[in-house]
């Protein structure tokens, strides 16, 4: 969502932002920016956010940040802000080439494996009660925050009524094991 809101900002799209008097809607852009930012380097240490962000397909991309760092620039800001701004962007940048690296070693991964929604490889499989389909826990979580439903059926659904599927849990774990030794044993050039 920070992804968004920047992109906006920031992006390429900029310009479309226009008001006539920033005072009357008490619009301020540049303190927007400068707060996101803020919140990024706040949550810059956590490895779980940082791995997170490239997540967001539909707003994150390198030059998202570089543009950022550019606005920085130009709105002002301290400039260890701008630079802890751009460390975070390359740490952000190098694990979204990991994960791209890792979306490629797996990418034959067995159809079972794949979330039927957004068809990458399942980390937590879950049942969905009503339609009987298998998920990625993390897909549904998102689902379910705009639409509480089952996105197969459409009966209603909540996180509590959701189960683990342990078994195809274990199968993506022996599979993923198994492609770990195999890359690790082709060494770092395969």
């Amino acid at each position: 969502m920070l992804n968004y809101f920047l992109q906006h900002l920031v992006g390429p799209k900029m310009g479309a932002l226009k008001v006539k008097d920033f005072s009357e809607f008490d619009f301020k852009p540049q303190q927007l920016v400068s707060d996101i930012c803020t919140i990024y380097l706040n949550l810059g240490d956590e490895e779980n956010f940082c791995a997170t962000v490239p997540k967001d397909g539909r707003s994150y991309s390198p030059t998202l940040f570089a543009q950022t760092v550019r606005v920085l620039k130009k709105i002002n800001k301290p400039g260890n802000m701008i630079v802890a701004f751009s460390m975070l962007a390359d740490k952000i940048k190098s694990l979204a080439d990991r994960q791209q690296q890792e979306e490629e070693t797996y990418a034959d991964a067995p159809d079972d494996f794949l979330d039927p929604i957004m068809s990458t490889l399942m980390v937590d499989p879950v049942l969905l009660p009503s339609s009987h389909v298998t998920v990625d826990r993390s897909t549904i979580a998102r689902h379910l925050l705009s639409d509480q439903t089952d996105p197969f059926n459409r009966s209603p659904l909540t996180m509590d009524q959701i189960r683990p599927n342990e078994e195809l849990r274990e199968r993506i774990r022996q599979w993923l094991a198994e492609r770990k030794q195999e890359r690790q044993q082709m060494g770092p050039s395969g």
